[in-house]
């Protein structure tokens, strides 16, 4: 091409807003970018959360059992002729399992069955909040590449309509990346 020729090219890119349309892109691939790291950070995260939640969840059946296993031991040691106070012993092992036990001669507290339960039951609500915010996430990224494509139409087209719409579509995308953002 001659010199002329890129001028002619460049001055007509200018007047058909095809360098706009090329900003907008990139601006919307911007967004784009962002919904789609705190997408893959967020299901990351419920991930996270989940296995933690398991953790805590046969945590507590272990310790859960374990009251069951002292609450029937006490019973048939009540049965025994001479085996009240070991009957004692099992229901007192028993409540601290279920309730746990505070910190004394050096070791540290033991949190019981019900607080375990407790735990678990907000690491679950954790997992369902980044879960959540990842579907809102992805949402974004969706609405964010119809903009692009929207974009992509307008310069093939050479209409601009389509660049408008690729606004209306950037609105929502980026209002869905902000509403999953706020979610508590």
């Amino acid at each position: 091409m001659e010199p002329h020729e890129l001028q002619e090219h460049a001055e007509h890119a200018h007047h058909s807003g095809e360098k706009a349309i090329g900003l907008t892109m990139a601006i919307w691939a911007g967004f784009l970018a962002l919904a789609t790291l705190m997408g893959h950070n967020s299901h990351t995260e419920e991930m996270v959360l989940k296995g933690d939640a398991n953790d805590q969840w046969a945590y507590y059946q272990a310790k859960n059992t374990r009251v069951h296993m002292y609450e029937a031991d006490a019973k048939i040691a009540a049965l025994l002729s001479n085996g009240q106070e070991l009957a004692k012993e099992f229901a007192e092992e028993a409540k601290v399992e279920r309730e746990g036990a505070p910190a004394k001669n050096g070791k540290p507290a033991k949190d019981g069955a019900d607080k375990l339960q407790e735990k678990a039951k907000e690491q679950d609500a954790e997992t369902v909040l980044a879960g959540r915010r990842a579907n809102y996430y992805d949402g974004a990224e969706l609405f964010l590449e119809i903009s692009i494509v929207l974009c992509s139409i307008a310069l093939l087209a050479e209409n601009r309509l389509f660049w408008k719409l690729s606004f209306m579509s950037t609105v929502v995308g980026v209002a869905v990346m902000i509403w999953g953002y706020m979610l508590h």
